[in-house]
């Protein structure tokens, strides 16, 4: 069976790392995004002529890190899809260090019709799906529980540099505004094990966001809310002790 998937292989840089030499979070993220439109394009499922039209927006996903990445490190990222439902789509990575796999991300990709601002089905603009292998899959992102209290942070409106192709704020930017307001000795102390994100709402161009956040020990979340309190997003955060 031909190999359906996509693969990059990157030696980090000194401008994606932090102030420990620790390989950012959102330009691995971004990473992920470039490597699976590379996919889509080598599996038929998108190309550049419905750059306009529609876009592939991500859902859910969930991402685990056996030991954090470094400066100077070449890493193997790789992708692949499995088969989905009418309007939802999994799409898997894998990390691989010096030969080892040390981290995996499953995710949940919907297909956006950038005009009218709601989902479609692939199905119905002609895209059709390959056979995939099920030694690929990987377990979707679980739900994530908010058994803690959130407390008020601040709130940001989404700007210039927020907002990406689809017209809406870049699923790598909720990262970064989470992760700057966790306290900056948590990331010296501990590395992030693991990310789970659920996006609930699309954000626009110069919209206001709420920002809460719940903590616990290594566990935090971090919530969008709109004016009207509605979710735009959690983001739930494991760190491990170094």
């Amino acid at each position: 069976m031909e190999d359906l998937k996509s693969y990059e292989t990157r030696v980090i840089e000194i401008n994606e790392v932090d102030d420990m030499g620790e390989y950012f979070f959102h330009h691995l993220l971004n990473r992920f995004a470039q490597i699976a439109t590379e996919s889509a394009m080598k599996l038929g499922v998108w190309n550049y002529d419905m750059m306009s039209k529609y876009g592939w927006v991500v859902a859910k996903q969930y991402l685990h890190l056996d030991e954090p990445i470094h400066y100077q490190d070449r890493i193997e990222l790789s992708t692949t899809i499995s088969k989905g439902t009418y309007v939802s789509f999994p799409r898997y990575y894998y990390i691989k260090k010096d030969n080892r796999l040390i981290g995996t991300c499953s995710s949940v990709w919907t297909l956006l019709d950038i005009q009218k601002r709601r989902m479609v089905s692939p199905q119905k603009i002609g895209i059709t799906f390959p056979e995939t292998p099920l030694e690929h899959l990987l377990e979707l992102p679980p739900a994530i529980q908010k058994d803690m209290e959130f407390q008020y942070i601040t709130e940001r409106k989404v700007l210039y540099s927020d907002v990406d192709i689809n017209q809406h704020m870049n699923n790598t930017r909720y990262v970064e505004w989470a992760l700057d307001f966790i306290d900056f000795d948590k990331h010296h102390q501990c590395y992030i094990s693991d990310l789970n994100i659920q996006y609930r709402k699309e954000i626009r161009p110069l919209e206001k966001v709420k920002l809460f956040m719940a903590e616990n020990g290594h566990r935090y979340i971090v919530e969008g809310r709109n004016q009207e309190d509605e979710v735009y997003f959690t983001i739930e955060i494991y760190f491990r002790d170094r």
